[in-house]
């Protein structure tokens, strides 16, 4: 192993050096309170805007079958029958996969439909438009974790508060 000697690194203290995790998080966290988007790819109903665009762009095609998850979860309040009727539309992921009750309860808890990024515990408003009306995004998550807190009950669980 080569070992490359740096001594402007080896200069400064401790407190002074950012690992590489350390600057990964700063600039995360620095994009989050100026509303872009985050690294990775884009969350599904979006893409990654080109130059002089939003850092997230609508894919109309996609952002309907967003809206089509929302709207049936509420509708038949169950994330396996969202996925039976997505099979039954022959409505398939982004790379051609069929859906999960994973991958929709995913979508249903993701913030960014409704227009908002977050990091950790920052949450801002974005820069891109939202596929989801808020009271649309709340009304199914209260559904959510109305479902979780009645399995946990019956479960004889403890629920945290």
């Amino acid at each position: 192993m080569t070992v490359i000697e740096r001594p402007e690194i080896e200069q400064l203290d401790s407190t002074q050096r950012l690992t590489h995790g350390a600057k990964v998080k700063r600039g995360q966290l620095s994009a989050v309170q100026q509303g872009r988007y985050g690294t990775g790819p884009a969350p599904y109903g979006y893409r990654r805007g080109k130059e002089g665009e939003k850092p997230l762009v609508v894919d109309d095609r996609e952002a309907e079958v967003v809206r089509m998850i929302f709207r049936e979860y509420l509708r038949h309040r169950s994330t396996g029958k969202v996925v039976s009727y997505l099979h039954s539309r022959s409505v398939y992921t982004r790379k051609g996969n069929k859906w999960s009750r994973q991958a929709v309860a995913i979508i249903l808890s993701n913030r960014t439909y409704r227009g908002r990024v977050t990091y950790g515990d920052v949450e801002t408003q974005g820069l891109h438009d939202p596929i989801i009306e808020p009271a649309l995004f709340y009304k199914a998550n209260a559904l959510k974790e109305r479902k979780r807190r009645r399995k946990q009950q019956r479960s004889g669980e403890d629920i945290e508060d």
